[in-house]
């Protein structure tokens, strides 16, 4: 896309992400992989498509984060650039001394939207000809998200309680005098917006929006990246029994393995040497990350299992996130459907057979260890390197 002015780009990505645990005691949460890439792949994808060439990605860990992101972009010049202090007030604050001289994108590293969210909210910024541009979205519950409120000063500020309205996308367009405001209001974006009174864009994006604050979050992002997918991308190098069956719109990488009687039915997303063995059903939206293992007989739905994990024969999971080198052991089970009344940030209920519910299985930290033929009750969170017994009912 060609425009007129010089467009960089920043990705805020040097967030702790402390909601994401246990999750995230190796791993900062710009690097959990979804759909076989870093979760800071999405944000930049869509920057890179849009035809940027400088893009800047402000993190925790710079050398980890290039040496990742690097993989898949080699024609863009991405500068990666440590982060001075952990709140985003910090962040914002760098990002006219790294990238101050041309109309800037800044996009949240943990917010997942279609690249045309990225495209209406340029378009609508350049039509405007206003220093600065906010992209919303409705949504009808806003509790654990940053509302942005339209009146005669534009204000964004986090909410805590049930309300409906208009959320942040974590995607903000900026030219170089609200930068330099920004820096000098040490990175705090309300009192920036009070000084742009009246000359703050604010542009309506209506589709899909994934802000991943929590680990169930990337369930949620997993389905709207397949949402897409209209047919199944096997690769030539992945080794499929003739006797194995593959229905709807399927990603399998190179390396993979599915063994015979095996039902793969999309959208689903099969990584890298991953291994799906004899009769196991891989269902609804579930992502095998790189190098997972799941067991004969073994169901899962719509659940992300992470780099090096284990599922044992039999077992059942269900709407869950099971962390990097983690192993279910055979015959466990995780019970899915909350009870009526629990509420959980960001979790959006579903209907079932007329019914309204919540559905939340477990969520398991890296190198856990879950024993065979126990019981997961719904929204469990069982810590990284933690063991649970065979048997075990965990509730």
């Amino acid at each position: 896309m060609a425009h007129y002015r010089e467009v960089l780009g920043v990705i805020l990505g040097g967030g702790r992400g402390t909601n994401m645990e246990p999750l995230t005691p190796y791993l900062d949460k710009p690097l959990i992989k979804l759909l076989g890439k870093p979760l800071i792949y999405y944000p930049t994808n869509n920057l890179v498509y849009l035809g940027l060439r400088t893009i800047y990605i402000i993190s925790r860990d710079p050398a980890k984060v290039g040496n990742e992101v690097g993989r898949y972009f080699s024609n863009v010049s991405i500068e990666n650039v440590g982060q001075r202090g952990d709140d985003i007030d910090s962040a914002l604050k760098m990002i006219y001394e790294i990238a101050g001289r041309g109309t800037t994108i800044i996009s949240f590293g943990d917010v997942i939207l279609p690249r045309e969210a990225y495209e209406l909210a340029l378009n609508s910024h350049v039509n405007s000809g206003k220093p600065v541009t906010v992209l919303m979205t409705p949504l009808s519950d806003l509790q654990g998200y940053f509302e942005v409120q339209v009146d005669d000063v534009v204000v964004i500020n986090k909410v805590n309680e049930h309300k409906s309205g208009y959320a942040w996308t974590g995607i903000l367009i900026a030219e170089r005098e609200f930068l330099v405001s920004l820096h000098d209001f040490n990175g705090n974006i309300n009192s920036t917006l009070m000084r742009f009174k009246g000359n703050v864009n604010v542009a309506l994006w209506s589709g899909w929006f994934v802000d991943v604050s929590y680990p169930w979050d990337l369930l949620s992002a997993i389905k709207y990246l397949m949402s897409d997918l209209r047919e199944a991308r096997i690769s030539k190098d992945a080794d499929i029994s003739s006797k194995a069956v593959i229905e709807g719109p399927v990603i399998v990488d190179e390396g993979a393995r599915i063994d015979h009687g095996a039902i793969i039915r999309g959208p689903v997303y099969i990584g890298r040497n991953a291994y799906v063995g004899n009769n196991a059903l891989i269902r609804n939206n579930t992502s095998l990350e790189e190098e997972s293992v799941i067991g004969a007989d073994a169901e899962i739905t719509e659940s992300l299992i992470g780099y090096r994990a284990t599922v044992g024969r039999g077992s059942f999971i269900g709407s869950s996130v099971i962390g990097d080198e983690s192993t279910i052991e055979p015959g466990v089970v995780t019970l899915n459907v909350l009870p009526s009344g629990v509420e959980v940030s960001h979790l959006s209920p579903v209907i079932v057979k007329g019914k309204q519910i919540a559905k939340l299985g477990a969520i398991v930290g890296p190198k856990a260890r879950v024993g065979a033929n126990s019981v997961i009750y719904p929204g469990s969170i069982i810590e990284h390197n933690r063991y649970i017994p065979p048997l075990s009912v965990l509730k």
